[in-house]
């Protein structure tokens, strides 16, 4: 049993290998340290991904927050996106996130979300991470006619599909007669992204949409990431899209297959983006490693810049407080 939850903060999040150091005693110990940060019967929105371990803490933290008296909406498997919609949808006041660790395959972690459905920042973390080291002292109890309910919400993931085809032109989508591979890592992204790209007039061709139980090597890897750069080329697919396991993060590759650069692709929604092209009064939001010729591109089209540390929620915060067009 781990003695100091700091043993498992990774750059601002909680991670660990599932079962041995991050156990279901740990996770509902989380639970009902998080659940006393918020009022009895108010509401938090939970969700994780495809894997039994990311299920098994995801329940057991929904043990620890309901016996503060605190309600969960329950998406069971979902995209990390697709939380943060349902938070601020439903007007709750949070939500937590369980998925499977990027590098080591064992690894879980937990995300939490605040009402803006802006990740936790290392202060916040700090402070659970603090309550848990001297638990219970801050844990709140209630009576047993006060503890909270939890409810399933399966409607959540039409409602977001419709919400994201309306910042698009499907006409104009249509027109292009557009192509792509998207691999979805055996993730919940399997659910949502091959309907919302067809249904918005691009032909997709769907790579490990279904489930697979956790192997020693996580996705994407190196062969998943080839073998998607091999279908864009075979099918003469303009684009090929890698999601990672919860949904929060892409590679994007060409009709070549090769990666296209996180810096390209900046300067092409500068450039050509016309919301962003119209805001030219607003900030734009990057992380400190972007190169000084990226920097330059930006401040000689006219736009201010503000360079921030690529910390959890960071670049969300700073959208917000800054009114930024693109980030």
């Amino acid at each position: 049993m781990v003695e100091n939850l700091g043993e498992l903060n990774k750059n601002g999040r909680i991670i660990g290998r599932a079962n041995y150091v991050f156990t279901p005693e740990i996770s509902s110990s989380i639970g009902s340290i998080h659940g006393s940060l918020f009022n009895v019967d108010e509401t938090i929105v939970i969700g994780r991904d495809y894997h039994n371990d990311s299920r098994m803490l995801k329940r057991a933290y929904t043990s620890g927050v309901m016996s503060t008296g605190v309600n969960v909406l329950n998406l069971s498997d979902c995209t990390y996106p697709l939380l943060q919609f349902t938070i601020r949808r439903f007007g709750a006041s949070g939500g937590v996130y369980f998925s499977g660790g990027h590098l080591y395959s064992e690894d879980v972690g937990i995300r939490f979300v605040d009402a803006g459905g802006i990740e936790f920042s290392k202060p916040d973390i700090q402070k659970i991470i603090e309550a848990y080291n001297t638990y219970p002292n801050t844990v709140r109890r209630v009576e047993p006619s006060k503890i909270g309910q939890i409810t399933a919400i399966p409607q959540t993931q039409d409602v977001y599909i419709k919400s994201l085809q309306q910042f698009v032109d499907k006409k104009i989508i249509k027109k292009a007669k557009l192509k792509i591979v998207v691999d979805c890592s055996y993730g919940p992204t399997g659910k949502i992204t091959p309907l919302l790209v067809n249904d918005v007039g691009v032909e997709v061709i769907s790579l490990n949409t279904h489930y697979r139980e956790r192997s020693e090597i996580p996705v994407p890897s190196i062969n998943s990431i080839r073998n998607t750069a091999n279908i864009v080329k075979a099918s003469n697919s303009h684009l090929g899209v890698c999601f990672d396991v919860d949904g929060s993060r892409i590679l994007v590759l060409d009709d070549n297959g090769l990666e296209i650069n996180y810096e390209d692709l900046l300067m092409l929604f500068i450039t050509y983006d016309e919301r962003i092209k119209k805001s030219k009064s607003n900030t734009i939001i990057t992380t400190q490693n972007i190169s000084p010729v990226i920097r330059k591109y930006i401040e000689d089209n006219g736009y201010p810049i503000k360079q921030v540390e690529n910390n959890p929620g960071e670049i969300s915060r700073q959208i917000r407080e800054e009114r930024a067009c693109f980030a």
